[in-house]
């Protein structure tokens, strides 16, 4: 699935850095940061809306009238949310004529099924040890909605955000990026692959897709790992993530990769920044290893789609199903994991804000003297409204959503956005940053 890179070059490929800022797009001084969690369609429909949102939201930044979706600089994201972030990389404002669509509003699972029960050619290829139903659902996307697309068409565009899909190993259940500095570990060729293949990667839910393998050709393009896999970590986190990614330099002992739904290991899309800033132990590190420079804003947004387990269910002393019990040795385990990396980034955050105003004030720092960070959390469980809450976390986290479950998740992302009490913070500090800053001219990406 998955191409060797000849020869390494630290500059090469589907990194940050070879994607620049832009005045009338997204700028390093005001970065934000958003995470797309899992949850099927469910995910894929609050994390549009979101979207849609910040669409709705024109803003001035540095003299420059535009959208605030427009200075999105990174998306981390996973199974349902995977499919929106892909298709917003790819094509920016188009996402709002036609992803409904194309994607929201269409039975995936359907489709899917037909493709398995009535094709007799696809029965002899699921015999394959080497083709499985994650395959097959990669095929669809590509045809369907991606048309081709790999990650070089995202790198050509010039244009922010970039988007890091997580999947999960399922060797160490630890996480695993798309993006060329993780393919650089095990000298792959990221540009060359398939929107499609990493989307479906990220969302092979186990027993309901297979695994996705990809090749280890570690060893084989001259790549010289960098200070931060090496050097002597102080945490927990630094360490174990550090292990993690030195284990994919022994393709002898690891010659395939084994992909499975993102959120097993981070169902959230946060743990990442949080886990590079522990490897390079502050935060400014790691800034500095994307080649930002001058942040003012640092906005982290994180927009969940998490479920409330019903306990309504377990009413009968029937022995509850097998579809029942492998459901919840899934949910359960990623509920508790998103609860504690949603406390954990709190936690962060404010520490790095006094990190901030403690630090000494110098031209080389990676951010301005003035910088502030805000953290946006739109949580299906922030909603005001506990019936309308109850409402849409009964939705099912499949691929098949009915048009009046969309519009709710829909309504619930603009509530979830307006009434965020950072988000409103940001909106008022912007406000003031426009009042006191010359007007250069209007976007041309604000319709």
């Amino acid at each position: 699935m998955n191409e060797p890179l000849p020869k390494w070059n630290p500059e090469y490929g589907y990194r940050f850095a070879n994607l620049p800022e832009s005045v009338a797009g997204s700028s390093d001084s005001l970065f934000i940061v958003a995470s797309f969690s899992g949850g099927g369609a469910r995910a894929s429909a609050l994390s549009y809306g979101v979207l849609r949102e910040l669409a709705r939201t024109p803003i001035v930044w540095e003299g420059y009238s535009k959208k605030l979706v427009d200075e999105l600089n990174i998306i981390n994201a996973l199974s349902g949310g995977s499919f929106t972030a892909a298709y917003y990389a790819l094509h920016h404002d188009r996402i709002f004529h036609d992803f409904e669509y194309r994607f929201l509003r269409k039975d995936w699972e359907s489709e899917l099924r037909a493709r398995i029960l009535r094709n007799p050619s696809n029965w002899f290829r699921l015999w394959s040890p080497y083709f499985g139903r994650a395959h097959l659902f990669a095929e669809l996307l590509d045809e369907a909605l991606f048309e081709g697309a790999t990650f070089q068409d995202l790198l050509s565009s010039d244009q922010r955000p970039i988007i890091f899909i997580h999947a999960s190993d399922m060797a160490t259940v630890s996480r695993f990026e798309f993006n060329q500095r993780q393919f650089d570990l095990i000298c792959s060729d990221l540009s060359q692959m398939p929107l499609s293949v990493a989307t479906a990667s990220s969302s092979a839910l186990p027993l309901l897709l297979s695994p996705i393998s990809l090749k280890n050709y570690a060893g084989h393009c001259g790549f010289d790992p960098p200070a931060y896999l090496t050097a002597l970590r102080h945490t927990s986190w630094g360490r174990r993530r550090a292990t993690e990614l030195k284990s994919y330099a022994d393709p002898v002992k690891r010659p395939y990769i084994h992909l499975l739904d993102g959120g097993l290991a981070d169902n959230l899309g946060m743990r990442s920044v949080l886990e590079l800033s522990a490897l390079l132990e502050n935060i400014e590190a790691s800034f500095e290893l994307l080649g930002v420079k001058k942040v003012r804003k640092l906005v982290y947004l994180m927009v969940n789609a998490e479920t409330d387990p019903d306990v309504s269910q377990y009413k009968l002393d029937e022995i509850p199903s097998l579809t029942r019990v492998l459901n919840s040795l899934v949910d359960i385990p990623i509920n508790r994991y998103s609860d504690d990396t949603f406390e954990l980034m709190g936690q962060a955050v404010t520490q790095w804000r006094a990190q901030l105003r403690a630090r000494a004030k110098t031209d080389t720092s990676v951010f301005a003297p003035d910088a502030d960070i805000y953290f946006i959390n739109a949580s299906l469980s922030e909603l005001e409204d506990p019936e309308e809450m109850a409402r849409v976390m009964r939705i099912p986290t499949n691929l098949s959503l009915t048009d009046s479950q969309i519009d709710q998740l829909l309504l619930a992302a603009s509530k979830l956005i307006r009434n965020d009490k950072d988000f409103q913070r940001l909106l008022r500090d912007l406000e003031e940053e426009a009042a006191k800053t010359p007007f250069i001219s209007q976007s041309s990406s604000v319709q």
